[in-house]
């Protein structure tokens, strides 16, 4: 196998989802999984069951809003292709895994009540990085999504999310639709996050290009207009635990002169996914599939997710956001300044406490540059 180094988290993945069997490269007639790298163990975007095309080529169909028409054609013609038995004549990256023991695709199966595959997606090497796992049936149909907690900050992201989508199953929505949670537990030393999976279909509309303003509407609900500094939100900058001082002073100082130019203003508070972003969502049947709540929060300015779609979308944060944006909310003038402000502000945090230890490293450069931003700016745009 080529890709060691890259391959090496991926094959510890596994080795954790069958904990009493072997992992190695193969070939192994013994194996009771097999799986195939998509595209390359040098490249690895997805571990696709090998053996079984039509579970594998069902993992690919999955399309979110930021696919293109060529990235959707190319995408469901290499799930086709995939499963007329391509994937394993073509691809030569694999993983086996070897012995008995209960496995993951056991348990899920014991909680889905009917067997299951897998495949499994691991994103870039980051704090917040952990397994998802797509169960199907053998014959391709999608049955979950499983969000893998194997580390600290995996298992209070996966935590949040389940609270999450626990509060909005009491919500009745007409624009959007969220993931139902079909269980949430401990497996082995895991915490595992069980969802219904969301349709998307290559051919769904996809509306013009712009942010989903009316779905935001909808999620943020009615709203709650108080004076930032009595806020259930302000409280959360006033002593950030951060590992590196002058990191602390400096979120500090920001958070201050925000509080004083701005502490007595009433500003309207209510519920951001937190990280709505086109990768996140996809148009189907009219209603818009809106995935990972892991960074919901009930209580904060609204017009966060608009401001962040933005951002996302619109280059990055190498510069201020244009308070304009706000304008479809019917934000403008002082008010708008203050939310964008407070957004940069709560980015911040996020990126700072995210690039701690470690695991953190790869996002500590783009933690400084907002921490940067935000200090130069901070108490003085409205």
């Amino acid at each position: 196998m080529s890709g060691r180094t890259t391959a090496g988290p991926w094959a510890e993945t596994v080795a954790r989802l069958w904990p009493d069997a072997e992992v190695g490269e193969g070939p192994d007639p013994e194996a009771v999984r097999a799986f195939v790298f998509l595209p390359s163990a040098d490249r690895p975007r997805l571990l696709l069951p090998a053996g079984l095309p039509a579970a594998a080529a069902g993992a690919l169909r999955r399309y979110s809003h930021d696919l293109g028409p060529r990235a959707r054609v190319t995408r469901a013609a290499t799930a086709t292709a995939v499963r007329a038995g391509l994937a394993d004549r073509m691809l030569r990256d694999r993983l086996f895994v070897t012995g008995a023991g209960a496995s993951i695709e056991d348990r899920l199966g014991e909680l889905l009540g009917r067997p299951v595959v897998i495949s499994v997606g691991l994103g870039s090497a980051r704090a917040n990085r952990k397994p998802i796992l797509h169960a199907l049936t053998p014959r391709g149909e999608p049955v979950a999504f499983v969000k893998v907690g194997d580390t600290e900050m995996a298992r209070d992201l996966i935590a949040g999310e389940a609270a999450a989508l626990a509060r909005l199953a009491g919500r009745s929505f007409e624009r959007l639709r969220v993931p139902r949670v079909l269980h949430h537990g401990e497996w082995r030393d895991m915490s595992l996050l069980v969802l219904t999976p969301l349709p998307t279909r290559a051919l769904s509309l996809r509306p013009r290009p712009g942010a989903p303003v009316a779905a935001m509407r909808e999620l943020t609900g009615a709203t709650r207009r108080v004076p930032l500094a009595s806020s259930s939100f302000w409280p959360r900058f006033a002593d950030v635990p951060l590992d590196d001082p002058d990191q602390r002073k400096r979120l500090a100082d920001a958070a201050g002169r925000i509080g004083e130019a701005y502490g007595g203003d009433e500003v309207d508070f209510g519920a951001w996914h937190g990280d709505w972003t086109p990768w996140n969502m996809a148009w189907h049947g009219g209603r818009l599939q809106l995935w990972d709540w892991e960074r919901y929060d009930p209580d904060v300015p609204a017009g966060l997710d608009l401001l962040h779609y933005r951002s996302q979308t619109g280059g990055g944060y190498d510069a201020w956001p244009d308070a304009g944006l706000l304008a479809p909310l019917g934000q403008r003038g002082r008010t708008a300044a203050i939310t964008t402000e407070l957004y940069v502000l709560e980015l911040t945090r996020r990126y700072l406490r995210a690039a701690q230890g470690d695991l953190g490293e790869p996002l500590r450069a783009q933690a400084a540059a907002l921490l940067d931003l935000l200090y130069a700016n901070a108490g003085r745009t409205a």
